[in-house]
């Protein structure tokens, strides 16, 4: 028989106890991708618990948006849904998100259109790895694994015995219809061939001491999705933002032990040092080295008006000092010229 490598669940299969992961632990089940979301409307309410319960028993966790959309915007759109579900369930970056794409075949021009939106839009929200779920009958029909290893094949035979198809794959579901003691319902399995799916910690992290900002920065950018709220209690959330948004802070608000952002609109964001960053180098931050994320201009001057030549995306600048401008800092190189001071434009190297 194939491997019982990884298993899929949703709100069909209930909430995943830890007994749930472990009987299925016994015969070989590594990871687990729950369903996150389907369309824009759809929220899987058991994806926490049975995500929070496959760590405890020891499986990597991994999860997948169900697709309804046709066009681009409605990718984006629920990328969108799929990223922040993720957030929600409690998924970090190492685990993957698949696109389950099996509910409209539009050929494969629109098809690798709008999947890629997915993929990009997903990406851009914080989660670098995806993979692509499909039937073995629309692999021609949908972009799996152009630039090598991907992708995740679903395909029933009657008898899988001596089957190990799809082996260029990430992974081939073999069958919808596996019993496990202990569980309720039947469950897709899959085998794999790359350790793609096996990323995340098989074990819960002790947590580390969360640490605040106690001055205000000016500047920030987020390194992780957060959330706005209309409270400092964080009671009344009011929308969410994507990894890498820049805010604007207008202030350091102290709740309880802890301290907020509050913004210029009065709403409040995490002041949390592992969801959030300063935008601008620090004069004493110890910044040696930096490299340009798209290309930069040196300038003849701090103000950043006189522009002396462009360096492309890649060059790697040694740092002469941080010198402060305003709410900004700018790095003055050893020949006395200067490029902006910020971390997105240009990132640390040493």
């Amino acid at each position: 028989m194939p491997h019982y490598d990884v298993v899929d669940t949703s709100n069909n299969n209930g909430i995943m106890t830890v007994a749930n992961w472990r009987s299925m632990k016994k015969y070989g089940v590594k990871a687990m991708i729950a369903k996150l979301s389907e369309g824009t409307y759809l929220t899987d309410q058991t994806a926490k618990p049975s995500i929070r319960n496959a760590v405890a028993a020891g499986l990597h966790v991994n999860g997948y948006h169900f697709s309804r959309f046709t066009t681009v915007a409605g990718a984006k759109a629920e990328a969108q849904m799929a990223a922040r579900s993720a957030l929600n369930a409690g998924l970090g970056k190492n685990s993957v998100i698949v696109l389950d794409f099996e509910a409209t075949n539009s050929g494969w021009n629109q098809n690798s259109k709008i999947v890629k939106a997915w993929i990009n839009e997903v990406h851009r929200m914080g989660y670098p790895k995806t993979d692509v779920y499909t039937m073995g009958s629309w692999i021609n029909s949908v972009p799996l694994n152009n630039s090598g290893r991907g992708g995740w094949v679903a395909n029933y035979p009657y008898n899988p015995s001596g089957f190990k198809l799809y082996t260029g794959y990430n992974g081939w579901q073999w069958t919808s219809s596996m019993h496990f003691p202990g569980c309720y319902g039947t469950f897709d399995v899959s085998q794999m061939y790359s350790n793609y799916y096996y990323g995340t910690a098989t074990k819960a992290a002790k947590p580390k001491k969360a640490s605040y900002y106690r001055y205000n920065p000016k500047m920030i950018y987020a390194r992780t999705p957060i959330n706005r709220y209309k409270d400092v209690a964080f009671k009344h959330k009011v929308d969410n933002f994507p990894a890498g948004t820049v805010f604007a802070i207008a202030k350091v608000v102290t709740y309880g032990k802890i301290t907020r952002f509050q913004l210029a609109n009065g709403y409040y964001i995490t002041s949390n040092r592992a969801n959030v960053n300063r935008l601008y180098y620090s004069v004493d931050g110890g910044v040696k080295r930096v490299k340009s994320v798209r290309g930069t201009h040196r300038y003849k001057d701090k103000a950043l008006k006189h522009v002396v030549d462009w360096q492309p995306a890649g060059t790697e600048f040694d740092v002469a000092k941080i010198v402060k401008y305003g709410d900004t800092t700018r790095i003055q190189l050893a020949n006395g010229m200067f490029i902006s001071g910020n971390k997105k434009i240009n990132k640390f190297v040493k």
